[in-house]
């Protein structure tokens, strides 16, 4: 296992990290409660009850409070990684002698890295937890609602698994034009020049092109699932109004977690052509 792996990072600077993913798991628990505790507001409101606004009001502060003071360590937390293995990754290529050109290009890499702590896994775990709270909710509102979330997620599992390979090869054409950008710039050939960014925009292209048709695919799928869900849910002999958007809600929180995993997955592809790449330092 390499120094610079995603794995060897979080070993390093595991207290540091677990205290952002710690606040992260309280700061999203009571983000799944709130449209629970929301739909029962509007009951009680109807009801002529101010109760259910109280204690949506309480939750969301808790979580509000909890957000804020994460983003704050997180800054801190993460420049500190960044700065102490920046800094090393650079004194080992000094010492082999390796070129300025591929210098630059992986203390960018190594961004890449620390940046995925800091963002993808945050976010990661965000979506996470709203998608198994949102579950969880579900399965406690309506069984059928809860077995089409299981089936949408499947069929997404599936769309990716299919689309792995092809991530990891695209990553490496596009890691492979951006450790030469120095040398090439240096040359001052205007041809070499335009070739190198063009290729830099065809594995770009392709990556989109890639994404555009899963995500395609997927806002297909959720589209269906939320038409599903809000006909069960108003077709219910004991419907309220308050359950209804529950569910409504909770549909559209497991819709943006969903969204976001793949987007997450496909970074952790690349992070692993990164990794890698730095093994060979």
């Amino acid at each position: 296992m390499g120094m610079y792996s995603i794995k060897a990072i979080f070993k390093r600077f595991k207290w540091k990290i677990s205290i952002t993913f710690s606040m992260l798991v309280i700061e999203n628990v009571f983000k799944v409660l709130q449209p629970l505790v929301l739909g029962i507001a509007i009951n009680d409101l109807i009801n002529k009850s101010n109760d259910g606004l109280w204690l949506f009001c309480i939750l969301y502060s808790a979580s509000f409070l909890i957000g804020v003071i994460r983003r704050y360590y997180d800054t801190r937390a993460y420049t500190s990684i960044y700065t102490v293995i920046a800094s090393e990754v650079a004194a080992i290529q000094n010492q082999k002698n390796i070129s300025v050109s591929t210098i630059a290009a992986r203390s960018s890499l190594i961004k890449e890295l620390v940046d995925f702590f800091e963002y993808d896994v945050t976010q990661a775990f965000t979506s996470l937890i709203s998608v198994v709270g949102a579950l969880v909710m579900l399965a406690l509102f309506d069984w059928w609602i809860f077995g089409a979330c299981l089936i949408t997620i499947l069929l997404i599992f599936i769309i990716y698994m299919l689309s792995n390979k092809k991530i990891y090869d695209y990553n490496i054409g596009l890691n492979d034009e951006l450790e030469h950008r120095i040398t090439v710039l240096e040359t001052r050939e205007q041809l070499g020049i335009v070739k190198h960014f063009r290729n830099i925009a065809r594995w770009m292209v392709k990556m989109s092109d890639l994404e555009t048709l899963n995500f395609g695919i997927i806002e297909i799928l959720l589209f269906v699932l939320a038409i599903f869900a809000l006909y069960v849910s108003a077709s219910a002999v004991n419907a309220t109004a308050g359950g209804i958007f529950s569910i409504i809600t909770y549909i559209l929180e497991f819709s943006n977690g969903i969204f976001m995993l793949p987007i997450v997955f496909q970074q952790l592809i690349r992070l692993q052509e990164i990794s890698a790449r730095l093994k060979t330092i």
